[in-house]
């Protein structure tokens, strides 16, 4: 049998929520007419949205918030003011009476934030048509700041709120609120020599969109100065029009040149640039820079090709000279880039896996540590603030078990540690300003996410928004268990399986695996997309089939040990530990061996193929999403962290090319995918 007890492994939390549900659903109670699911009312029914707060932004004051939500009555976008102490709301505005408020602008993988916040909280600035419009909250007038055919993007108040930085031609500009006089700071820009703007690959694979930002004192910006043109160009054509169409990405394929990166810094009075020296040839990347809190000095993060040697250099923005203060290094695995470091008054806070795991360190401004805030078997997942007056570090992580997040909490001596939040499941947070109070965003596989006033000791305030929804109460969700599969007598990994929810041991069930399994992610996790939200598996679980989910070696929250098992071959491994795991589904007694199906999108779409080629015995259907076929197919940037160049591992790249194992193909496959996917080409299933 299945060995339950193992639900144990990972905490009592899940299991009670998942006791709880089963008690709601006793035979009493199960009277209930239940509605059941269709794709129909999955992707059309308001049943299946909740009200959303969303561009969240903090008043200087730090004593309230403001955020967008959707009126349901009219569906007009709206800004609200909310004060955390008495949790009083107040509406800002509205895009019915101010159409220039309109919704956020997709830019690749990132929403344009509608509206900026004055450094004083007294205006709202807000992009609209390609011009940029400021809107008094005290008498609600409106300025049009810019009126032409250009584009102004990405504005940017500064520190003061006497300025308007932003980007137009390709360069960056600044306007003087007080005289509404536009000016330009930079000439270098032109097309595809990008000023504050980055290629694919850069937002792509190191999750950044603003490339430029003002000194603490408002008397410089910092630039990144992206030049694409060595980058081979990729064509994404439009098959819609009578007449195809063809955009032309700059997109480099694992092995291929990269754009070339500067780092400038410009005088808001004298408009010169001053460029940083960032030290060694151009084939290198620069994914992070910061300024120090002096405004004379500006960090910046030197990583090389191969992305296992980070420097952090301190420049001075005067001259462009440049020293390297922390060095970090991996000989058989690589560096993954984060927002995880921050600047304070004397001192660094720093994160690193140097231990093994990933962990914070307080720094001295050489670079020195002067202290291991924490420590232990288990990962650090993301820096959420720092209350440098009240000296604590808050920060997320998987301390209890990979499936979950918590908040936590790290005094500067490193003397008192202290776990903020408590609910099992999934917790991410925003710190105040004045680090009284943190914004929690939580959810788990029964609870969809709800956002939640905390003190900064981890008190329960109040529920700012429930993010409940009618189909709770209209539909009858299967509740995921979670488990620990033990393969190859011992190796651990974790996993998760959906069964119906009128389940019966004696009958036999089709099974249907979902997978991603690329390095550092995870599907395994207690949040609310893993359990009654994802309508897409609730609808294949109420069809009759059992859905079931396993972290493979590579993936994410277990230290660099585990997560660097698959390096240099991404289809070893992963792929093994799939298959492995599906031979032990299909030995269970109520599982229908011959109808072990597995699925996914992108790295899943590729995991999907490779497992139905590797695995003909047990797997009979794949359903693969965008996927990956060859990584010599894929860019630069994710491709070569992991598996480094084709020309230094061909091995390892022909080893992992699903078209090497082509010939195996026995089962059912099915292969979705987007003709102008500008991610994963659709050459890759061609």
């Amino acid at each position: 049998m299945f060995g339950w007890k193992n639900l144990v492994r990972w905490g009592r939390g899940v299991v009670l929520a998942a006791v709880g549900v089963s008690l709601f659903w006793s035979p009493a109670a199960g009277q209930k007419k239940w509605e059941k699911l269709t794709l129909e009312k999955i992707y059309s029914s308001p049943d299946f949205s909740s009200k959303s707060i969303s561009q969240i932004q903090w008043l200087p004051s730090g004593k309230a918030f403001t955020y967008v939500t959707t009126n349901p009555e009219n569906e007009n976008l709206e800004l609200w003011q909310y004060e955390l102490k008495s949790g009083h709301r107040k509406r800002l505005l509205s895009a019915k009476e101010v159409p220039q408020f309109q919704p956020p602008v997709r830019q690749k993988r990132f929403l344009l934030p509608s509206y900026y916040l004055s450094p004083k909280g007294k205006e709202i600035l807000l992009p609209a048509l390609h011009d940029l419009y400021l809107y008094n909250l005290k008498n609600g007038k409106i300025l049009q700041l810019t009126n032409d055919a250009d584009e102004e993007r990405d504005p940017r108040f500064s520190p003061d709120g006497k300025w308007v930085a932003f980007l137009k031609n390709h360069n960056l500009w600044v306007l003087r609120l007080k005289t509404n006089k536009a000016t330009q700071l930079t000439t270098c820009g032109k097309e595809h020599v990008m000023v504050g703007q980055f290629d694919w690959v850069y937002e792509e694979e190191f999750g950044i969109r603003t490339g430029f930002f003002w000194s603490p004192d408002g008397k410089h910006l910092a630039f990144f100065l992206v030049d694409e043109r060595p980058e081979p160009v990729f064509p994404i054509t439009n098959f819609m029009p009578i007449h195809n169409t063809v955009e032309w990405e700059r997109y480099p394929k694992a092995g291929d040149k990269n754009a070339v990166v500067k780092i400038g810094v410009v005088g808001l009075k004298k408009a010169k640039t001053t460029w940083m020296n960032v030290q060694g040839d151009n084939d290198h990347y620069i994914p992070r820079i910061k300024w120090l809190p002096d405004g004379e000095h500006l960090a910046i993060q030197r990583l090389n090709r191969l992305q296992n040697k980070l420097e952090l250099l301190i420049a001075d923005v005067k001259t462009g000279r440049t020293k390297t203060i922390v060095k970090e290094e991996r000989t058989n695995g690589w560096i993954n880039v984060n927002h995880d470091w921050t600047f304070l008054k004397n001192d660094i806070i720093w994160s690193s896996n140097r231990s093994g795991f990933q962990h914070f360190y307080l720094l001295d401004k050489d670079g020195k540590v002067k202290r291991q805030l924490t420590r232990g078997n288990w990962d650090c997942t993301g820096l959420i603030g720092v209350d440098e007056k009240g000296k604590w570090v808050y920060f997320q992580a998987a301390r209890e078990n990979p499936l979950e997040r918590q908040i936590y909490r790290v005094s500067l001596d490193g003397k008192k540690f202290e776990q903020v939040t408590r609910g099992a499941g999934t917790h991410s947070a925003q710190l105040t300003p004045r680090g009284d109070y943190l914004l929690d965003t939580f959810s788990n596989v029964t609870t969809p996410p709800e956002l939640v006033l905390l003190r900064s000791n981890g008190k329960k305030v109040r529920v700012i928004n429930d993010g409940k929804m009618p189909a709770l109460k209209k539909y009858r969700f299967a509740t995921p268990r979670f488990f620990t599969l033990t393969l190859y007598d011992t190796l651990k990994l974790n996993a998760y399986m959906i069964r119906p929810v009128n389940f019966d041991s004696t009958k036999k069930y089709p099974v249907l695996v979902y997978t991603y399994g690329g390095p550092g992610s995870q599907t395994v996790t207690n949040t609310w997309r893993n359990g009654w939200g994802n309508w897409w598996h609730q609808l294949m679980v109420q069809k009759g089939y059992i859905v079931v989910s396993v972290d493979n070696r590579g993936t994410g929250a277990r230290g660099a040990k585990f997560l660097f098992l698959v390096y240099k071959n991404i289809g070893g491994l992963n792929v093994d530990d799939q298959i492995a795991a599906a031979r032990y589904l299909s030995r269970l007694p109520y599982v229908d061996s011959k109808r072990i199906g597995i699925w996914g999108w992108s790295g899943g779409g590729y995991m999907t193929i490779m497992c139905l080629l590797k695995g003909s015995d047990v797997f009979r259907t794949g359903v693969a999403v965008a996927p990956v076929t060859d990584f010599r197919n894929y860019d630069t940037i994710w491709t070569e962290r992991y598996m480094q160049t084709p020309r230094l591992n061909p091995e390892g790249y022909e080893k992992s090319s699903a078209l090497k194992y082509a010939a195996n193909l026995k089962g059912n496959l099915l292969i979705l995918h987007g003709l102008s996917d500008d991610n994963v080409h659709f050459a890759n299933t061609a």
